[in-house]
């Protein structure tokens, strides 16, 4: 498989690292801020119109006909720069949308909407597939977690119980607080069934495994510039063999989930048909099994390695291991993915190798 990014693609990454290096999260004195920050609305009016928004969907839906790969690179660039919009939340958001064929898809891909996920619960496990929302005609009662703050969002995209599976709801202007989001009595629209729900994850995962390979691939490359210009004994402290075995180990994580990442990405473009169709589903498990693994892995290496600067606020590497945490709790943990994949290990034939 061929994961060289084609003239168009190298393009949109130069665009979007140009653009994401405007938004890294300055220094003002004290460090630059880390963790998750109040919603910029002037900075997401920038990613609406480069067109990442709308790079996954339709021409005729307003979008750009591109595909998850773009969707990718960029959410790749975003968190280089550790970029602290909801990208890879609004993308599942929009996912769920365009598989409903709803109608508010375009302002979202213009910008004019903020529309958000709230799949979580207080207090509960991550599960896909169950929900203690209930549905009773148009209206929904109990209560909802998002993975950010849902403050600025015009509209939520959520589930609800029925019975042995979950539908999923489209709640405009909800009653929110911070991540936490009010259903009792709000009125939805129902946006489809478990289809729509499959639509929105895989994608939101594919982008925000993209940020944490972006995060992954600059805490190495500030480790390694480190390890080249720290002295100690009066010799770069790359010279010490152990250290740069360590680093070693960071750079074979780091490419074993660009790998994983770039082969999801394609996945999800083009999933094939009819017997020839991927499981998309063990796929984007096995993506952020390797993400959450070698994510932990690169982000306490990094900081390790640099000492005792890498705990501070004033450098970048604290702050890409936080958000690789992040990420790492984001639509099921390793070991919900990892029970995931071992529950579907008995649905495959033994293999003879030779």
């Amino acid at each position: 498989m061929d994961f060289t990014p084609t003239e168009e693609q190298r393009a949109l990454q130069s665009a979007v690292r140009d653009l994401a290096s405007s938004l890294t999260p300055k220094d003002t004195g004290s460090g630059a801020p880390a963790g998750p920050q109040p919603f910029d609305a002037d900075a997401w009016g920038k990613l609406a119109e480069m067109g990442l928004l709308g790079l996954a969907f339709a021409e005729d839906k307003g979008g750009f006909g591109a595909s998850a790969i773009e969707v990718t690179l960029a959410a790749v660039e975003l968190g280089a720069a550790r970029v602290t919009l909801p990208y890879a939340d609004a993308m599942a958001a929009a996912a769920a949308l365009d598989a409903a064929n709803s109608p508010l898809l375009a302002d979202v891909i213009s910008g004019e909407k903020l529309v958000l996920t709230a799949f979580g619960e207080s207090g509960a496990t991550w599960s896909p597939a169950a929900s203690a929302r209930t549905a009773s005609g148009s209206e929904l009662a109990g209560e909802a977690r998002g993975n950010t703050d849902l403050s600025a969002a015009d509209a939520i995209v959520t589930t609800a119980g029925t019975g042995d599976d979950v539908e999923v709801y489209l709640v405009e202007s909800p009653t929110v607080d911070g991540p936490k989001v009010t259903l009792d009595g709000a009125p939805a629209t129902r946006l489809g069934g478990r289809e729509v729900l499959d639509a929105a994850l895989a994608l939101g995962n594919v982008a925000q495994c993209g940020e944490a390979l972006g995060a992954m691939g600059a805490a190495l490359t500030l480790t390694v510039e480190y390890l080249k210009t720290r002295k100690q004994f009066g010799v770069p402290i790359m010279r010490f063999q152990t250290l740069t075995q360590r680093a070693a180990d960071m750079y074979v994580g780091v490419e074993l989930t660009r790998s994983a990442v770039l082969y999801a990405a394609m996945a999800l473009a083009d999933p094939g048909e009819g017997d020839d169709a991927l499981d998309l589903d063990a796929i984007v498990s096995r993506t952020k099994y390797l993400v959450g693994t070698y994510g932990r892995l690169v982000g306490q290496e990094a900081i390790q390695l640099h000492g005792g600067i890498g705990m501070t606020a004033e450098y970048a590497v604290g702050h890409y291991t936080s958000r690789l945490a992040t990420i790492e709790r984001t639509f099921g943990d390793t070991r919900q993915h990892l029970a995931a994949l071992a529950a579907g290990v008995g649905d495959h034939t033994s293999v003879d190798v030779v």
